[in-house]
């Protein structure tokens, strides 16, 4: 019997998915005591910062996804909308508040697990979408890549908690979204937390990923 997508996923990253039912069993236990589920949009946080390895783990097990330019394209693009929910956790920092009957270490901790299984995901499939670019082109080409792949991610997450805009809002409001983008990269009050934001957390994600990647030569891919 073929092993399913998914199932190859979990084998090659089973410890990713670990952290992600530890994540899920802190949350249930904050909702136990609190008697509140206010923190369990954190689930679909986690389920979407899934969304680009999911997307990169199936180019790999489908070699036409990867040999064909006019399935390749897409399928990156579609990857590189998405990417930006596996850091856009860190954000989630924003909602952390003293005044629970929850300690506030456990907050932390809760939410830092969250960001940071939301980060390994992006950075698992940062590491295969290079190993499939490095297929195509030369490693300085992929390396330069994922720097850029590094900082637009770090912008997605600026239009993401900042102007509020969701993926799929790239179909759904695509001129308000240009617009808002344009304006906050050059209004003077916007364009320094907006280039800040973009720059900090993209030069981050880079480094993450040079020490996430383990180089590898064309003939052991």
């Amino acid at each position: 019997m073929k092993t399913t997508t998914l199932t190859k996923t979990f084998s090659r990253h089973y410890i990713l998915f670990a952290l992600a039912a530890f994540c899920i069993a802190l949350l249930l236990l904050r909702a136990k005591i609190t008697q509140s589920i206010f923190f369990f949009f954190l689930i679909w946080n986690l389920f979407l910062a899934y969304t680009p390895l999911a997307i990169t783990s199936l180019m790999r097990q489908q070699s036409y996804l990867m040999k064909k330019w006019y399935w390749f394209t897409p399928a990156l693009l579609l990857w590189l909308v998405l990417l930006p929910n596996a850091p856009y956790i860190i954000t989630d920092f924003i909602h952390l508040k003293k005044e629970t009957n929850v300690p506030v270490w456990f907050e932390i901790l809760l939410i830092a697990s969250f960001s940071t299984c939301g980060m390994l995901f992006g950075l698992a499939s940062m590491k295969d979408m290079f190993t499939m670019i490095l297929k195509r082109t030369t490693e300085r080409i992929a390396w330069i890549a994922l720097a850029i792949v590094s900082i637009l991610c770090g912008f997605g997450m600026y239009v993401g908690r900042f102007l509020r805009y969701n993926t799929w809002n790239i179909l759904q409001k695509p001129y308000a979204l240009t617009v808002d983008i344009l304006c906050s990269l050059t209004n003077v009050e916007t364009c320094k937390p907006a280039w800040g934001i973009t720059l900090g957390f993209g030069i981050l994600m880079f480094l993450l990923f040079n020490l996430y990647h383990t180089p590898k030569t064309k003939k052991n891919l």
